[in-house]
């Protein structure tokens, strides 16, 4: 992968309806261009799925990361089925160091103290670390009937065209461009490329109650991921700043990371080709300046699963007539 596809990448990830047109204008490409670099992501694996689900102020949650020791006395794909089954966990991810890494939300303290027994108390889990992450909070509304009517369609295709919604729906195209403003579809991808810069909330400006999204598998297509824990130093470096600095550092290399709300620690991903390439990433973690401690580790391929999100949006779908 190179920078266009990473830039497709973080403008997928931004708003999975952004049009090849736009991508097109973007990166100074064809849009068929796009469509084929799209198609190729999506043949090798890459990138798997679009989906749309709900912000986490609508769900009055927070993100966390778990890292998670295990004794290996469980068989793999039970024990991560298990965990991804937990409504609260949508990624989950084996480390070639025998560990697991998990993502997901949670509700308040409560949630917090339910999500931490539930993952300890899994056969073969011997500890289990968990941090809240700073990220995006967006906005928070009381959906119209009309959106919810709008957002049933997108939950089968997060990328279905304005035709296609105004056909399924019974509503004009004019409507149909309203709600998607309302919803944030039809937003410009102008964060595209600071979406995984986790900055403090107060610095975000995102307010949309949903997010179109896309989950992708970084393993595949002869790629290898790897994870990093930093420590840093907060009174010479922000988040914000450590994580400018690695997009600059390794622009290739370096694809998104995560802070921690409570730890000066950040944990980013890196999608290289091959061991040697992040060997040399590695080792020029450790000298660098703004950063006092490098742990580093390979993942497996990631499962995704629903999530709190996708399940409240679908909970709330239901409940609804149409």
């Amino acid at each position: 992968m190179d920078l266009i596809d990473k830039g497709i990448f973080y403008a997928l990830d931004s708003n999975c309806r952004v049009s090849y047109e736009a991508l097109a204008r973007q990166f100074e490409i064809s849009a068929n261009a796009i469509k084929k670099r799209v198609t190729k992501l999506q043949t090798n694996g890459i990138l798997k799925r679009f989906t749309v689900w709900l912000s986490l102020s609508m769900i009055d949650a927070e993100m966390m990361v778990a890292f998670i020791n295990t004794d290996e006395s469980q068989n793999d794909e039970v024990l991560i089925n298990t965990i991804g089954n937990n409504p609260m966990i949508h990624r989950a991810a084996y480390l070639t160091n025998g560990g697991m890494v998990v993502f997901g939300e949670y509700n308040g303290a409560t949630g917090l103290n339910e999500i931490s027994r539930f993952l300890r108390n899994q056969d073969g889990v011997s500890e289990v670390e968990i941090h809240t992450l700073l990220t995006e909070k967006g906005g928070k509304v009381t959906f119209t009937p009309l959106q919810l009517k709008v957002l049933q369609q997108l939950r089968k295709d997060a990328r279905m065209s304005i035709v296609n919604l105004a056909k399924n729906t019974g509503l004009t195209a004019r409507t149909i461009r309203r709600i998607l403003n309302q919803l944030g579809g039809n937003n410009p991808t102008t964060r595209a490329f600071v979406i995984r810069d986790n900055l403090r909330p107060e610095e975000r400006a995102s307010t949309e109650p949903v997010h179109f999204r896309s989950f992708w598998n970084f393993n595949a297509g002869g790629n290898i991921s790897y994870g990093v824990r930093l420590t840093y130093n907060e009174e010479v470096v922000n988040p914000a700043e450590l994580v400018a600095w690695l997009r600059n550092q390794y622009p290739v290399a370096h694809w998104y990371s995560y802070a921690s709300a409570s730890e000066p620690l950040l944990f980013s991903t890196f999608v290289v080709d091959n061991v040697g390439a992040f060997e040399k990433i590695y080792q020029s973690l450790k000298q660098g300046a703004l950063v006092d401690s490098v742990k580093a580790f390979a993942f497996y391929p990631q499962r995704h699963f629903k999530g709190l999100r996708e399940i409240r949006l679908e909970e709330m779908l239901t409940r609804t007539e149409f």
